[in-house]
C-alpha cells in the first residue's frame, strides 16, 4: 500500500484560513541552515 504525502501545492487553500505548524529547530551556522536533512 503506497502512501502519498500531500503538499501545500496539492490542496486548494485559495481564500481559506490556514494554520501551518513548523519546527525551525535546525543548526544555523553563519546565518545559514547547516543541516537540511532534519
Amino acid at each position: 500500500m503506497a502512501f502519498t504525502k500531500k503538499t501545500v501545492r496539492d490542496i486548494d487553500v485559495d481564500g481559506k484560513r490556514v494554520l501551518v505548524r513548523v519546527d525551525f529547530n535546525v543548526p544555523i551556522k553563519d546565518g545559514v541552515v547547516g543541516d537540511t536533512t532534519r
